[in-house]
């Protein structure tokens, strides 16, 4: 009888899981920007699609944004600025995984684009399993907009001058994809 029931709650688990990463919008793209760590937590980070404000949040929690395929920068704010390029293709889902770090005053941010098949993927399995995505209205983000108006010009700033240095910038490949199961916890 037990067994029954731990296997209803698998099969319930998985089914919610899976509506809730399998479902992305006709020929649109998927990308979760995930913290599963909860250095720092106190402290806001603030996320980017090129010059759109698309979401803030602190502690270890996660989103899931969908956006026309094609080419982005994502990039993140904190005490500095860390930057992805990405080609996404439509209909897929990819992981940027975001990553605190001790700061001089508050934590910094690092985004790390993930491929499945080199990246351990547990933390972030067991946060898409423990918590619901962080959800934004319209008119939340049209207010962060305004309010990091100066941030994305500095941003774009700081982006452009890795860029003339050479730097690199981490690239999030078309083919880096993730499905609704490879987000799923299976205890080993």
């Amino acid at each position: 009888m037990k067994k029954r029931v731990l296997l209803l709650l698998l099969l319930a688990q998985t089914t919610l899981l899976f509506s809730q990463t399998d479902s992305i919008s006709e020929g649109r793209a998927a990308v979760y920007f995930t913290r599963s760590s909860g250095l720092g937590g106190l402290v806001n980070f603030t996320y980017f699609d090129g010059k759109k404000a698309i979401g803030k949040f602190n502690g270890s929690k996660y989103m899931k944004y969908e956006c026309e395929p094609g080419k982005h920068l994502f990039w993140a704010r904190s005490e500095n600025k860390s930057f992805v390029e990405a080609e996404l293709l439509g209909g897929k889902t990819y992981i940027i995984d975001v990553i605190p770090t001790l700061g001089g005053l508050k934590a910094s941010v690092i985004l790390t684009p993930v491929d499945k098949n080199n990246y351990k993927l547990k933390p972030i399995q067991k946060l898409l399993e423990k918590k619901d995505a962080e959800i934004f209205e319209k008119d939340e983000l049209d207010a962060l907009q305004l309010e990091m108006a100066d941030v994305i010009v500095r941003g774009f700033e700081k982006y452009n001058e890795l860029k003339e240095k050479g730097k690199n910038i981490p690239i999030l490949l078309p083919s880096m994809t993730v499905e609704a199961s490879d987000l799923i916890y299976v205890k080993k």
